[in-house]
């Protein structure tokens, strides 16, 4: 990979983006690899992991910055592989929920020890506590930023158990 040292500093800290993401993700994607699964399918599980309650393919997709079809799409290949279950409402037919089944609890879990723990491993390992708060903020700024260049805003996740429980899974590498 090559080290872009170009005049204009925005496009300079977009091409870091970009290569921070993709190098972590590659670290990521070795462990996924070896659990046949994808980093979308481990984002549905970890937000259905969160959630007390089902939550619907829309939820779903609005959470993932995803279009409805395609996490319908993505729901539907989960459903087949026995990670998740669709279950339509008692009180509406049309209504759809999605519930993690066994088999998707347990994959996320390793992939939370293996793949998620490696990415843990490699920010811990070369941000301190305060930089990666600050990471953090600034991140949260550019979203933001992008998000109401597109109309749109952030909200708080509704009907969260809490992220303690992920966490310890996540630092038990």
């Amino acid at each position: 990979m090559y080290d872009w040292e170009l005049p204009d500093p925005v496009l300079v800290a977009w091409v870091r983006l970009r290569q921070a993401w993709e190098a972590i993700y590659k670290v990521m994607e070795v462990e996924l690899d070896k659990r046949e699964t994808t980093l979308a399918q481990i984002d549905v599980l970890t937000i259905l992991s969160l959630s007390k309650a089902p939550l619907t393919p829309g939820q779903i997709a609005s959470y993932m910055f995803r279009e409805k079809h395609s996490a319908s799409a993505l729901l539907s290949r989960m459903q087949r592989a026995g990670y998740v279950k669709k279950v339509r409402s008692r009180k509406d037919q049309r209504v759809v929920k999605i519930r993690m089944q066994p088999k998707g609890e347990e994959l996320l879990k390793q992939a939370l020890r293996s793949g998620l723990g490696q990415t843990h491993k490699v920010l811990r390992s070369c941000l301190t506590e305060g930089e990666m708060k600050q990471f953090d903020g600034l991140l949260k700024k550019v979203r933001d930023c992008s998000l109401k260049e597109l109309g749109m805003r952030t909200e708080p996740f509704p009907l969260t158990t809490g992220v303690p429980g992920l966490l310890s899974v996540v630092g038990a590498t």
